[in-house]
């Protein structure tokens, strides 16, 4: 009887295993829980037809090739020696942002070091945190959307107006074989800052005149929503002086950017990493299930044959002594 009752036990929690391993697809993935921006990865965003100053000849120089670049470090490469209060949720990255022209000529730089939530995404309060050595509060999301992107609109990290503006989620689309969330960034037009300059950037006679330096853009976002990674990104910048009277001057930059065919096919293979991982580890429930199901299920059933019998034995005084069937 003891037999029957461990094998019909055995057989009905192997039945069981058997079942969430067919409710289970094979294929469901599972739950992203952090962002995965370790490793360095750089993206370049090139454009044609640009408009820029030359920093050193101050000269407007026009229908230029110039390329916008922004290497970003991970925690171990990032060189920051105290991170303040990051911790195993909290990413600190580096990035620098470099403009430069075809042939050469160094435009702008900026670094930025932001310390992110590995779960949303978004800037953490660091005493790392800082824009070109000078200690910001950076706000918002920097460099990706949160694993598991739902489709709403968020507020993203503009590291030249330093601030965050609206991202708005557009719609979903397919991309290079993934399936993509559309999201627009448009930063308005921000006075970044005041300063002197010659007359001439400002079309004036007078040796110095005031400007003020005004900046606006213009994103569209590509997202693969499981990985949280941008892997397309097309922008309008537009960086010009202008005078107190409005009276606009000399662009220090200006021109429409795509990110390189490089740079698109690195962003599409760090989000199928991310994805190929989720099919992996989803893989592993049902597949576990299916396996102890049916040893759970064979024991079962050999412990119920063993049972329906009491094995014959013979008494002390050599009768044999017949097996009694059990009910």
């Amino acid at each position: 009887m003891q037999a029957r009752a461990v094998g019909l036990t055995l057989a009905g929690l192997g039945g069981g295993a058997l079942l969430v391993a067919l409710l289970v697809p094979a294929g469901s993935p599972a739950p992203v829980a952090v962002l995965h921006l370790d490793e360095p990865f750089e993206a370049v965003a090139s454009g044609t037809g640009v408009t820029f100053l030359d920093p050193v000849t101050l000269e407007q120089r026009t229908g230029e090739d110039v390329s916008v670049s922004v290497r970003v470090q991970g925690d171990a490469d990032s060189g920051v020696a105290d991170p303040g209060d990051a911790s195993g949720g909290t990413a600190v990255l580096t990035y620098d942002t470099t403009s430069s022209a075809a042939d050469g000529t160094l435009i702008s730089t900026a670094t930025t070091t932001v310390c992110l939530d590995r779960r949303t995404a978004e800037a953490a309060d660091c005493a790392a945190e800082a824009v070109d050595g000078r200690s910001t509060d950076v706000q918002g999301l920097v460099l990706a959307f949160p694993p598991a992107t739902p489709e709403r609109d968020r507020m993203m990290w503009d590291s030249t107006a330093a601030a965050a503006f609206p991202v708005r989620f557009l719609g979903t689309e397919r991309f290079r074989g993934l399936e993509v969330q559309r999201y627009e960034h448009v930063v308005p037009e921000q006075v970044l800052r005041s300063l002197t300059v010659s007359g001439r950037l400002v079309g004036s006679a007078v040796e110095t005149a005031p400007v003020d330096i005004v900046y606006s853009a213009t994103r569209a976002l590509l997202v693969e929503p499981v990985s949280g990674v941008v892997v397309s990104t097309d922008e309008v910048l537009l960086t010009t002086l202008r005078s107190p009277d409005g009276a606009p001057g000399a662009v220090l930059l200006g021109g429409a950017f795509a990110l390189s065919e490089e740079s698109v096919t690195d962003a599409v293979s760090r989000a199928r990493q991310v994805l190929d991982r989720r099919e992996e580890s989803g893989a592993v429930v049902p597949w576990a299930a299916g396996g102890a199901g049916v040893v759970l299920v064979v024991l079962g059933g050999l412990l119920l044959v063993r049972g329906r019998a009491v094995p014959v034995e013979q008494a002390g005084d050599g009768a044999v002594r017949q097996p009694v069937p059990v009910a």
